[in-house]
């Protein structure tokens, strides 16, 4: 079997070999979904005398990505970031000919990097490729880690408007709605009452009174479900902000889901969890006629790709512009 790329893929595929002779090293900044991992992929299947050490934030990530291309590579190690970090001691007995980094933004975090740096510093003369939806990390004083470990040698780069418009990835439906806004109103009501001039407070929580109101009036998420998730018996992604969230977000599955489905199927992935693998396994091979819904917790940002999910549902509040 032999790894074949989409034209998209081949392009960045054949910039990346190209600058790689020539500097040494490369990244490719594409959205998810585009399949940035088989171009790393087919880097090693097409150099199999040479060795490459494959790092990831966790080898949930890798594993994932070699159970949906159904191959194994004897010249890939695989180490994620953290356990690079516990193992620098063992840097200077890796010599790697190929250094994948992948979701090489992650590399800007204070002890990966650490790590990182010690690696690529023992080995001068590996040839390195970076792999990432984004290489600017947002809330870290938007520092740039394609400048910082690739020395800015972009090979391919591609933002979601452009995978979008050229069909390789599909145009999204977004629907937005406030579920958390009686909690958001309380708490401006709440420091409504430390303004200085007791008019203004008062014309304040009159008006918060008063979208409280209107917001009742609009919250039947029940409605909202059973308008918006056009297949009824579909998979959804349900991203949490953390178990406790997570367990009080289940709770409401036979109500805001009652009339899409009166008995949905409900999976759980997070973190140290033991029966995430099987859960996970569970939900991507359910062919069931029932509405089918994944419960998760940082385990799907990135690398992680389920072929037949209808849509996401995002719970978790965020400031990041590219987690949801």
């Amino acid at each position: 079997m032999s790894i074949h790329l989409f034209k998209h893929n081949q392009e960045a595929y054949n910039s990346v070999t190209a600058m790689l002779e020539r500097e040494k090293m490369a990244a490719v900044i594409h959205p998810t979904g585009t399949g940035k991992s088989l171009i790393a992929f087919k880097l090693a299947e097409e150099h199999p005398s040479e060795k490459f050490l494959w790092l990831s934030p966790s080898e949930y990530i890798y594993q994932t990505q070699l159970e949906n291309l159904g191959m194994e590579f004897d010249n890939i190690q695989f180490m994620s970031y953290s356990r690079l970090m516990k193992n620098e001691d063992s840097i200077e007995i890796l010599h790697p000919d190929y250094i994948i980094l992948d979701e090489f933004h992650r590399c800007g975090a204070a002890e990966w990097g650490k790590s990182v740096r010690k690696l690529l510093t023992a080995c001068p003369n590996a040839k390195r490729l970076g792999l990432s939806a984004t290489n600017i990390r947002y809330l870290d004083n938007q520092r740039n880690m394609a400048e910082e470990i690739f020395d800015g040698k972009i090979a391919s780069e591609m933002t979601l408007g452009e995978a979008i418009v050229r069909g390789i990835l599909p145009e999204p439906k977004y629907v937005i709605a406030m579920y958390s806004y009686k909690k958001e109103l309380d708490q401006l009501k709440k420091e409504s009452r430390h303004y200085r001039i007791r008019a203004s407070s008062q014309r304040t929580r009159n008006c918060l009174s008063s979208c409280a109101a209107h917001w009742n009036r609009q919250r039947d998420w029940d409605i909202v479900f059973e308008k918006h998730m056009e297949k009824k018996n579909g998979k959804y992604i349900v991203f949490c902000s953390g178990k406790e969230h997570m367990d009080e977000m289940k709770e409401q599955v036979s109500t805001w889901f009652r009339r899409v489905d009166r008995e949905p199927r409900i999976y759980t992935a997070f973190y140290n969890d033991t029966a995430t693998d099987r859960e996970f396994r569970e939900f991507k091979k359910d062919n069931s006629e029932h509405l089918r819904l994944l419960f998760c917790i940082d385990m799907l940002n990135e690398g992680v790709h389920v072929d037949d999910v209808d849509g996401v549902i995002l719970l978790r509040p965020t400031v990041s512009p590219i987690i949801l």
